[in-house]
């Protein structure tokens, strides 16, 4: 055989001797394209040889490449469909974690609660509102420690008021004098009891923020109260009477 030429190149073929991959001339590696990270790969899957692209010398023999294990993809980072969530107690959300690369080896994580009296999660991301208050929720990929989290906001359920009623349905005050009126919110556990106050005619009489009534001039009049949840309301008529005309006073002697 010829001396060997400095424009040799390696050759690696596939076991069935189809080439798929050469070398740059003067080069001694080849690499192998295809090839699945973190795999065993057994002596003789590949084949090599030596090959002289410029014709001038007869290609080597082939022989079986050694066996050998690709490298496995690390991953660089994760991050959540969600950074932020809001949940009423009994409810439950799937939180979603992206691995990068795409590609990455091991694409584990581990799911964790810091405050599990909050909120839970499972290992599937599964996040359970347990009671009010805050927890954060954090995904950690077992390859390469990387992490991202979602900060979980629980609330009480919202129950909306149903109706209010009012004690009095008629009031009767003086001009000048004062009267109670007193709102019943139901349910009892409303989230929001909050209700505003209002005089048909403040002419005739003012109300106050808690319900309490002025008379001002003889007339009738309506209070409304209102909820804030739900706007529902309740009537109560309110008749201001005169304030009497005080006694004229006697005539002193010699008078």
């Amino acid at each position: 055989m010829a001396n060997e030429p400095e424009t040799v190149a390696y050759e690696v073929a596939d076991k069935t001797g189809k080439t798929i991959a050469t070398g740059k001339s003067g080069e001694k590696q080849v690499e192998i394209p295809n090839l699945t990270p973190n795999t065993d790969y057994a002596k003789g899957d590949y084949k090599g040889r030596k090959v002289d692209p410029a014709d001038e010398w007869q290609p080597s023999d082939y022989i079986n490449i050694p066996a050998f294990k690709t490298k496995p993809i690390s991953v660089t980072g994760v991050n959540l469909n969600n950074t932020t969530l809001s949940l009423e107690t009994g409810k439950t959300a799937t939180l979603k974690a992206t691995v990068k690369p795409d590609n990455a080896t091991n694409k584990g994580v581990n799911w964790a609660s810091d405050n599990e009296d909050v909120a839970t999660v499972d290992n599937k991301g599964g996040v359970t509102a347990v009671k009010a208050g805050t927890a954060n929720i954090k995904v950690g990929t077992k390859d390469g420690n990387k992490s991202a989290q979602c900060k979980v906001t629980v609330k009480n359920p919202v129950v909306n008021v149903t109706s209010v009623s009012l004690d009095k349905t008629e009031l009767s005050v003086e001009e000048g004098a004062t009267a109670q009126l007193k709102a019943t919110v139901t349910p009892n556990n409303a989230t929001d009891k909050t209700v505003t106050w209002k005089s048909g005619n403040p002419e005739t009489f003012a109300i106050d923020n808690n319900g309490k009534v002025t008379g001002v001039k003889a007339g009738q009049a309506t209070a409304v109260v209102t909820t804030k949840n739900g706007s529902k309301t309740a009537e109560c008529k309110v008749t201001v009477t005169a304030k009497p005309e005080p006694d004229p006073e006697e005539p002193t002697d010699g008078e």
